[in-house]
């Protein structure tokens, strides 16, 4: 049996044991005081402390127990869920203490203790534990791609309509440092890591390599995890693009990110990034400038996370040195997955992006227009998930994509069909 199987069994046995052999008024034995408690008073507290430790926040929930136990020390029932509180705040030694002094009362029943007991061997695995570990972790996509429409997205250039096959590929590698001991914010119990990924992204076409996309990203920063509450990521990314066989820029990105769990696998993400862009190219003389993003997005998971749904939006605002190559942009998107037959997924994305320019476009429009258009795109894919022959531990993902652009200025309208079918991994 897991760890996570041991902790609700014997969780269970706790609650059903100590709520019918420990109730509060049988233990109501101290002769009454002004400072005593009445039952319903400790009850109240009980259930409130209860509360609070099954939202992720256990320090409040620790402080209602210790107030319960200050009241009315022969409550052995407040004593466990004390102790258990202690454990999931990684206050170990406290947490051993108190379990040991239902121990020691005569009065406890030989099945409780068995329970107890069984949960210190929990305890004690969790107490030997690293104060703080690392890990790493690896992903690898490998693919064939064809693209109907080649031309550079990211400047958000004219369409070339060219036509190629390619080479689809992204690889990373990960590491992970944890804290193992929480720290209290707000009454919850709050876990560090720092998390870090180097990262290399492809796209290189066969037809022609001018267009060809690659991208070396590194990345680093902290993150914050309180368990069932919130997660929070702050990370610092630095992006080498390279376009055909000259280098496009550097941009650099710092992007903050929490999640707040509503419970029932639902979430609401907010998103902010900012990103200085800075190009290489002649050509792209006049699009240095700067990037604010920020977003916000609700998820879902269904059907004991089989199935899930996301939706959201993003408002960005881009400067350039040149203002025709800046411009606001407001986006919608929805997507959502289905999983049958336990190996397979089906997945569609949507997304619709409209571009307002901050000044007029001197390239392609005559006389000069200030561009404004509606960036749509269209994704559907399969997944299926390897578990048993040379294959086994790899993902299968085949994707049909849609793209169209639809400009006030007719040069920079263009459609783009892309399909892709790719082999994926993680290693850990």
């Amino acid at each position: 049996m897991n760890n996570i199987n041991l902790n609700k069994t014997i969780s269970l046995i706790l609650v059903l044991f100590t709520t019918a052999l420990f109730s509060l008024s049988a233990l109501a034995e101290e002769v009454p005081t002004s400072e005593q408690m009445t039952d319903d008073h400790a009850q109240k507290i009980f259930d409130l402390a209860m509360e609070e430790r099954d939202s992720g926040k256990v320090y409040d929930a620790i402080e209602k127990f210790e107030y319960i136990l200050s009241r009315r020390p022969s409550l052995n029932r407040a004593r466990l869920e004390l102790a258990v509180s202690y454990h999931r705040a990684s206050k170990y030694d406290e947490a051993l203490r108190e379990f040991q002094t239902v121990l020691d009362d005569p009065e406890t029943p030989e099945k409780v203790r068995l329970a107890i007991l069984a949960y210190l061997g929990q305890l004690t695995s969790d107490e030997v534990k690293p104060q703080s570990e690392h890990s790493f972790s690896y992903y690898t996509k490998v693919g064939a791609l064809y693209n109907s429409n080649i031309n550079f997205a990211p400047i958000r250039g004219a369409a070339s309509d060219t036509a190629s096959p390619g080479l689809d590929t992204f690889l990373s590698a990960s590491h992970r440092y944890a804290d193992n001991k929480p720290f209290e914010t707000a009454g919850a119990a709050t876990n560090f890591e720092w998390q870090s990924q180097i990262s290399w992204t492809g796209n290189n076409y066969t037809k022609n390599s001018d267009f060809s996309l690659n991208i070396i990203s590194a990345s680093t920063g902290p993150a914050f995890i309180s368990v069932g509450r919130w997660r929070g990521v702050i990370s610092l990314q630095v992006d080498q693009t390279f376009f055909g066989s000259s280098t496009l820029g550097t941009f650099i990105s710092l992007n903050p990110l929490l999640t707040f769990d509503l419970g029932d696998y639902q979430g609401i993400t907010l998103e902010l990034s900012y990103t200085d862009n800075n190009f290489v190219r002649p050509e792209d003389e006049g699009r240095d400038g700067n990037s604010i993003l920020a977003g916000a997005a609700y998820s879902t998971l269904f059907d004991g996370a089989n199935n899930g749904l996301e939706l959201g939006f993003r408002l960005t605002d881009q400067t350039a040195d040149d203002e025709e190559f800046g411009y606001e942009s407001g986006e919608i998107y929805i997507g959502g997955f289905v999983t049958f037959a336990k190996a397979h997924n089906v997945y569609l994305n949507l997304n619709f992006e409209q571009y307002e320019y901050n000044a007029a476009d001197t390239l392609a429009s005559n006389p000069p227009t200030i561009r404004d258009e509606i960036e749509s795109r269209y994704v559907l894919g399969y997944n299926l998930d390897f578990n048993e022959g040379f294959l086994q531990g790899w993902t299968l993902n085949t994707q049909l994509s849609y793209t169209r652009n639809n400009s006030n200025v007719e040069f920079y309208n263009y459609e783009r069909k892309i399909i892709a079918i790719n082999l994926a991994r993680y290693f850990i």
